[in-house]
């Protein structure tokens, strides 16, 4: 199983040398130079893009130049994404929370309230959290690089509770309103979580998600009553979900929220 690891990080890492040498290469040239299916070289492009490495683009990947800098804001949106979404939790509310970094931010900010989290995040468990805050992972498979908890056990766990509020993140969310993510084994406990709660679901997620797709469906914006995202959102596209029953909450970088409400 090391040996295999291995292999695969060495592999991942001569292809963002090789991409960082020649600023972008497309896929089928990645195929080609290192010998391995497409499938491959799509999950090793979702990783590098997953650390802040690559820019994907339709059939291929760029060298992230700003990666550092760019991180580190999207990290300050991500944190005030969080704590605006914290305001919606009352007390005793039980909340199932996905593999999103987004959404796992959310467990730091619930002071003096009583609570149950309940995800498949395995880095929860790590978090230092509010003494009246209780935290139950599902169990299950550990899927790298994000940590989260998949496969059989961890839906058969999780369907064993139920929940107020699913605070969700996504890879993707296209003009239309489809909700993605970029890991399969992902698919089916996410689609329980936004099914399964009684109150309401919040999608928490920095506005360069949208727009975007990954390869697998996990709903669409009927399922979500409430988004959480920054101020760069573009005007058109919060037009191009005018006619859909969700409220809308932008985070200004300046620590201003605004809300906008779409009937």
């Amino acid at each position: 199983m090391k040996k295999e690891k291995a292999f695969v990080d060495e592999r991942r890492n001569n292809i963002l040398n090789y991409i960082n040498d020649n600023d972008s290469a497309s896929t089928s040239e990645l195929v080609n130079k290192f010998n391995v299916s497409e499938l491959t070289i799509r999950r090793d492009l979702n990783y590098l893009q997953s650390l802040g490495k690559v820019e994907r683009f339709y059939g291929g990947a760029r060298i992230n130049k700003n990666s550092e800098h760019t991180n580190i804001l999207i990290e300050n949106k991500k944190e005030k994404i969080a704590q605006k979404c914290s305001d919606f939790i009352e007390d005793n509310d039980d909340i199932f929370i996905n593999s999103s970094t987004t959404a796992l931010m959310v467990i730091k900010y619930i002071k003096n309230k009583r609570v149950n989290i309940i995800t498949n995040n395995a880095k929860a468990a790590f978090i230092e959290i509010d003494p009246l805050v209780n935290v139950i992972l599902t169990g299950g498979k550990i899927s790298y690089p994000k940590s989260a908890l998949t496969g059989t056990f961890a839906l058969n766990n999780l369907k064993s509770v139920a929940s107020d509020i699913s605070i969700l993140g996504i890879s993707g969310i296209t003009q239309d309103g489809v909700l993605s993510t970029s890991v399969l084994d992902e698919v089916e406990i996410n689609q329980y979580m936004l099914k399964e709660s009684t109150k309401k679901n919040i999608l928490v997620c920095d506005s360069s998600k949208f727009q975007k797709v990954a390869n697998f469906k996990i709903g669409t914006l009927d399922d979500v009553d409430i988004i959480i995202t920054d101020d760069d959102l573009p005007r058109s596209i919060l037009e191009s979900i005018e006619n859909l029953d969700v409220r809308i909450i932008l985070v200004w970088e300046l620590n201003f929220i605004i809300f906008w409400i779409i009937q």
